[in-house]
Parts: structure tokens; C-alpha cells; sequence
């Protein structure tokens, strides 16, 4: 029988899998970056965490396991092989049976659901393909959680929507200004979570604003 989801120790395992498949491929993670990867995606999966604790109608497991294994795609190098880690992780998951997590791969990049095909830097025909499955589906507390806490960090440092979005400017070329509808976007997600918590999530982790 397939499940939607690997449990939580199956996801630790399949992680480190992830990362020894691409350590043995002919693009293996370089310098930092297997650190900075491992950091970034446990983040992710605790913040999804307890947020999803701390709303008491999420489930907790369930959120760490999407967050940590989010980024899964990358265990191809993209930008080497020209496909999207997005595509990537959803047929990698789609293929081990879990459908809920191979959905998150896509959905956790897409805050704003109208891709704009000239803003991202990835093969056009990958990007068509996520527009067309976004179109076909609504985002669900879970896709939202996951964006949530992708953008709460920074290459494994906690940080606001607007410090992720500068970085992601920096390092990819692009204008900051083109993330203002992002941020807007994950401004009212955050409002939506604010107020399930009780609390400002922000403030779980120690950030201001």
C-alpha cells in the first residue's frame, strides 16, 4: 500500500540518502555546500514544526517531514543538468509512492502561483510544466507552511521574508523589486499563521519585525 508520506525516520534516511547519491554522482555537492544544504533544510523542517505544533491542527511529524525533505530535487545538480529540482523531487517522489511530499517539492518554490517565465532561471519547459500543475490544484495549509518556512531561512540562518528575498536577489542577478509580490504574498500567509498560533511567528524564532 502506498502512503502519502514517509514517516519521520524514514525521511532522516532518505535525507542522508539524498545527499550520498548526489556526493556520488559527477556533480557532488562543492565547498560549503552540503553543509549549508543540511542546515538549510533542517531549519526548514523545524520551523515547519512548530508552527504546525504550536496552531494545534496541523500535524507536527508531517510538517517536519515536508520541510526536510523539500529541497529533495537537489539531488541532481539543476543548473548542471539543466532540470528543475522542483521536477526532480516530485518524479522522485511520485516514484517512492509519496504523493503529498512530491506535491510540496513544486509548491514550496511558487508562493505567487503565476509563474512569470522570464523572471525564473530554470528551463522554460520545466517551468510550463509547474504553471500547468499549479493551475490544477489550490494550495492547502500545508503548501503555505512549507512556503512559510522555506523563506524563514537563509541559507541555514533564520531570517524575515525580506532578508531572504534580498539574498536571493544578490545571488541569482535579479532585481529586488521583482520580489515584492512575493513578499506581500508570504506577508499575508504569515498573518494567516499569526493568527492560528495565536502568536507572531516570527517571534518563535527569535526574529523582529
Amino acid at each position: 500500500m502506498t502512503v502519502a508520506l514517509p514517516d519521520r525516520k524514514q525521511a532522516e534516511e532518505l535525507f542522508e540518502w539524498i545527499i550520498s547519491e548526489r556526493n556520488k554522482s559527477p556533480y557532488p555537492f562543492r565547498g560549503d555546500m552540503e553543509k549549508t544544504f543540511r542546515a538549510h533544510c533542517l531549519s526548514v523542517a523545524s520551523i515547519a514544526e512548530t508552527i504546525a505544533g504550536k496552531s494545534n491542527i496541523l500535524d507536527s511529524n508531517q510538517a517536519y517531514v515536508m520541510g526536510l525533505l523539500h529541497d529533495c530535487g537537489r539531488i541532481k545538480d539543476e543548473y548542471a543538468l539543466q532540470e528543475y529540482h522542483g521536477i526532480v523531487g516530485f518524479n522522485l517522489m511520485n516514484e517512492l509512492g509519496y504523493a503529498k511530499q512530491a506535491r510540496i517539492c513544486i509548491t514550496h518554490s511558487f508562493v505567487n502561483k503565476q509563474i512569470d517565465l522570464d523572471f525564473m532561471p530554470h528551463p522554460r519547459k520545466d517551468m510550463l510544466f509547474c504553471q500547468d500543475y499549479l493551475n490544477k490544484i489550490e494550495y492547502d495549509d500545508y503548501d503555505r507552511l512549507i512556503q512559510l518556512a522555506d523563506n524563514m531561512n537563509n541559507l541555514g540562518e533564520n531570517c524575515t521574508f525580506e532578508q531572504r528575498c534580498l539574498s536571493l536577489s544578490e545571488r541569482y542577478h535579479v532585481p529586488y523589486e521583482k520580489f515584492s509580490d512575493e513578499i506581500n504574498l508570504l506577508n499575508n500567509n504569515k498573518k494567516y499563521f499569526d493568527k492560528l498560533c495565536g502568536c507572531n511567528v516570527y517571534k518563535l524564532f527569535g526574529l523582529k519585525k
